[in-house]
């Protein structure tokens, strides 16, 4: 397995976006799988924020992470974040999202950011276990989420 960056593996964009839309759809009204592949595509930088890094094995994606500038319209002031992290059903607990996660931190930490932050509904302990602290508790979207903090 190897982790990418999207912007070079753009034919994975549909894919990506289908599974994050089945995932997270319902928490953004409105929103359709096509909406997520374009922000996807937004997102494909390879040396700058917003970017997206891919998990990928024999041809196919596994899943995927992205560093994005904001990730809670209420929470404006707080950036960058990492978001959607997400991992195919059928490859999950092989220790994938973790490497997506630590490549993100690494991302982040060869930009030179102060502060990365992340909201979770209930991967608490999962990113606890990365280096993440938690930041505050709160509601965000008609859910309790933690938001956490990384020091890259």
């Amino acid at each position: 397995m190897t982790i990418e960056y999207l912007a070079d593996h753009p034919e994975v964009l549909p894919t990506l976006a289908r599974w994050q839309h089945a995932e997270w759809g319902h928490i953004r009204p409105g929103d359709t799988a096509e909406k997520r592949a374009a922000r996807l595509q937004g997102w494909s930088h390879c040396d700058r924020i917003p970017l997206t890094v891919v998990a990928l094995e024999a041809g196919e994606v596994l899943g995927s992470a992205s560093l994005i500038f904001h990730d809670m319209e209420t929470r404006m002031e707080l950036s960058p974040w990492l978001a959607g992290v997400f991992v195919g059903e059928q490859y999950r607990r092989r220790g994938i999202g973790a490497q997506l996660v630590r490549r993100i931190m690494i991302e982040a930490g060869k930009l030179k950011g102060p502060l990365l932050y992340l909201y979770t509904v209930h991967s608490e302990r999962f990113y606890a276990a990365l280096g993440w602290t938690l930041m505050e508790r709160t509601s965000y979207r008609d859910q309790k989420i933690v938001i956490m903090t990384y020091t890259p």
